[in-house]
């Protein structure tokens, strides 16, 4: 008579570049499973990426997934962390670092899985075949990447029915969407689904949640704590969650080896790309946390540069430091400007274009410290092509007519009413993604003041 097989499912989420952390949390994972006489497999729900370690944000957390392949992840669902940032190329890089396609069902291009993605997987687990679907949060953003949402229940239920054709036992759904989300769909997804491991929300849920659909198990964030599952399959394969606790990570638990070499092997990686020349300058560029900072203007002609208008726009928060006299490498580049910003285009009335740089110079706007920039202010608004003359603003030679309609080039930020000086979007907004900040500067200097004259 077959006997009942015991999984367990060990799981993570919202490390967001706490790689110390990581790396403690993969020793414990890989202890489990060599001492386990069960099978054991290993999800990420989403965002080990993160803007504001550097490591990540000028590997466009790319780094992050090579960990989590070091770290014998089996399973990975895309979060916002990556994709929101950086745009969708990035995805092939996701998957070759983490060793297989990350997972996204409810997110598409034209139809089909974003390029380097996939809608499920199939894990083998000793006898047990396991069936892991992926589901993201959707962001309005993402439109401008070409994307479409998909219905989540649908695209959820649909991908469960085909990995239990192929043979799996147990379908688990590895969420990025947050706590609410799950269990507003947990209902729906009542036989289809065994398991919903979430993510997004950081919500500790030491013992999950059984008060709905089906179980929802989600474990806090910053690689605090190793999510553990047990799952009985018995013989007629009805799928039982029998335990759900977390080890809570411990700053003396000893770390993983195999993910500590991949991140010195990142780090040397990043080292070599940074080291490279891209430009040549014969005087420094100053830089001004708020006013009057060189680097902006400089940022502001690049974008004017590759997107052609009547006057470039930019925060002086998008920078953070200046360029040196003489060879500037990749490193002091991005060490002036890491921004994910994408150049924007849109036109406005003069009037209105008046009323954006009022606001923008103002002292006011300049000291407003937004969750965007994590601490630090925005930063007054430099100009490209323009000028403010005894307070009167002037673009090429001629003062600003409020009738007329300028075509203005800035980040997605100025242009956005993210950034505070539009109370509502051009309509002709366009955001050129997914090249970001620090490459079109770049591209900039390369052009202007190669690194050969």
């Amino acid at each position: 008579m077959a006997s009942v097989a015991t999984l367990e499912i060990l799981h993570w989420n919202d490390v967001h570049g706490r790689w110390s952390g990581l790396a403690r949390l993969s020793a414990r994972a890989r202890t489990i499973r060599e001492s386990a006489r069960h099978p054991v497999i290993l999800l990420d729900a989403g965002d080990v990426e993160e803007g504001s370690v550097r490591l990540s944000a000028l590997t466009k957390g790319v780094a992050g997934w090579r960990l989590l392949g070091a770290a014998g992840v089996d399973a990975a669902v895309v979060g916002n962390g990556g994709m929101l940032r950086y745009g969708i190329d990035v995805l092939p890089d996701y998957a070759k670092g983490l060793g297989s396609s990350p997972l996204v069902c409810d997110v598409e291009l034209h139809g089909r899985p974003p390029r380097g993605t996939a809608r499920s997987r199939l894990v083998r687990a000793g006898d047990l075949t396991v069936g892991v679907i992926g589901a993201t949060d959707y962001y309005p953003q993402y439109d401008i990447f070409g994307l479409s949402e998909r219905g989540r229940v649908t695209a959820v239920r649909a991908e469960a029915d085909l990995l239990r054709r192929h043979g799996a036992e147990v379908i688990v759904l590895l969420s990025h969407c947050s706590l609410n989300a799950d269990r507003a769909i947990s209902w729906a997804l009542r036989g289809k689904v065994d398991l919903i491991v979430g993510g997004h929300s950081h919500d500790v849920l030491d013992e999950g949640d059984f008060t709905q659909g089906i179980p929802i198990v989600q474990a806090g964030c910053y690689g605090e704590r190793l999510g553990r599952v047990a799952v009985d399959v018995s013989p007629d394969k009805e799928v039982s969650v029998l335990d759900v606790r977390h080890d809570e990570v411990g700053n003396d638990w000893p770390a993983d080896q195999r993910v500590l070499d991949e991140l010195e092997a990142c780090e040397r990686d990043l080292d070599a790309w940074l080291d490279e020349p891209v430009g040549k300058l014969e005087e420094p560029v100053d830089w001004n946390e708020l006013h009057d900072s060189g680097i902006a203007r400089l940022t502001a002609q690049a974008l004017l540069a590759t997107h052609p208008g009547d006057v470039g726009v930019l925060v002086a928060g998008h920078c953070t430091g200046g360029l040196p006299v003489g060879m500037v490498t990749r490193g002091d580049l991005w060490a002036a400007t890491s921004s994910p910003g994408n150049a924007a285009t849109a036109t406005m009335a003069g009037a209105a274009l008046r009323a954006m740089v009022r606001k923008g110079t103002s002292e006011s706007y300049a000291t407003t410290v937004p969750r965007t920039f994590r601490g630090r202010p925005y930063g007054a608004l430099h100009l490209a092509s323009a000028e403010l003359r005894a307070d009167e603003l002037v673009v090429g030679d001629a003062p600003v007519q409020d009738d007329r309609r300028y075509q203005v080039t800035g980040s997605d930020l100025e242009l956005s009413i993210y950034g505070l000086l539009v109370e509502v979007e051009p309509d002709d907004l366009v955001v050129h993604a997914p090249a970001i900040l620090p490459e079109l500067l770049e591209d900039y200097l390369r052009e202007q003041h190669p690194p050969g004259a």
